[in-house]
């Protein structure tokens, strides 16, 4: 058995997956997802997905339009009232489909990464990233040393700025890589930073899961749902977890807190305390 339409037919894909969401037929989904079409579900699903975000964007604007022509007295309460339930009815119902959309694009996402290689480019860009961050920090310390660098040093800084990595547009220089990521980890440094202040008072460590809740209050709402959606369909957990394990590696990196004990019972000690205040911007 096939599915009755071609590998480039997204509008038929379209409604096949429809069809396929509500009446959850596992044999659908064990042919959404062969090779010769998981690539399209999980374009179709995506759009899917971002068809259902344009619609909650123009639900609010519409209820925000609807309350201020009632305050202003250009519709009843009762009509205001009638039309809020009806659409809380509807936002419900679009509420449930969304979910049912992203449970299933997890799987479908996941299996179209591996036959992409996503997930093995993503590794060795990882480690590429990471290689170029230490050479960045290798070259701002001969520097701020006011050594005079080596042949050897500028040959390694030479070679940086000759490297670049495959990304969604194309190549992109690993050095544009390693200062969005530098950027990107100062400003989740600095949140972290003042969480552990407040949650280690005057002690001189503190245990990581009690660090946990405030920081997933704090960062959470910062990460876009479709990004969240996109690192669970790696089968990697939770985003937020991964960017407090990142945030943690690179307050270690600047000598400010060191991890301690086993993962499921992690201590963090305060190593530097107006280096952590400095970070969050407070007074030591």
């Amino acid at each position: 058995m096939t599915l009755p339409y071609a590998p480039d037919d997204d509008q038929a894909a379209d409604r096949y997956i429809n069809a396929a969401l509500r009446s959850r037929d596992a044999e659908a989904w064990r042919l959404l997802a062969a090779q010769s079409h998981v690539e399209q579900t999980d374009r179709v699903l995506r759009a899917m997905l971002d068809r259902i975000a344009v619609s909650r964007v123009r639900r609010t604007a519409e209820r925000a339009t609807a309350r201020s022509r009632a305050l202003d007295g250009e519709i009843s309460q009762a009509e205001y009232q009638r039309d809020a339930a009806e659409d809380a009815d509807r936002a419900t119902k679009a509420a449930h489909f969304e979910t049912l959309v992203r449970e299933h694009h997890r799987v479908i996402a996941a299996a179209a990464r591996r036959l992409r290689g996503d997930d093995v480019r993503d590794e060795l860009t990882d480690l590429v990233v990471a290689l170029g961050s230490a050479i960045d920090a290798h070259r701002a310390a001969v520097l701020a040393g006011r050594a005079e660098p080596s042949a050897a040093d500028r040959a390694l800084w030479a070679r940086l700025a000759t490297l670049d990595v495959p990304d969604d547009d194309g190549r992109t220089p690993v050095e544009d890589l390693v200062r969005r990521r530098a950027a990107r980890q100062d400003d989740f440094g600095r949140v972290l930073a003042g969480i552990i202040l407040d949650a280690a008072g005057e002690a001189a460590s503190v245990p990581r899961a009690a660090v946990l809740p405030a920081w997933k209050k704090a960062v959470a709402p910062t990460l876009a749902v479709e990004e969240k959606s996109e690192f669970a369909a790696k089968g990697k957990g939770s985003l937020t977890t991964e960017k407090l394990r990142k945030a943690l590696g690179h307050l270690e990196r600047l000598g400010l807190v060191k991890r301690t004990g086993p993962p499921d019972a992690q201590t963090l000690d305060l190593l530097d305390r107006p280096g952590l205040a400095a970070l969050a911007d407070r007074t030591a």
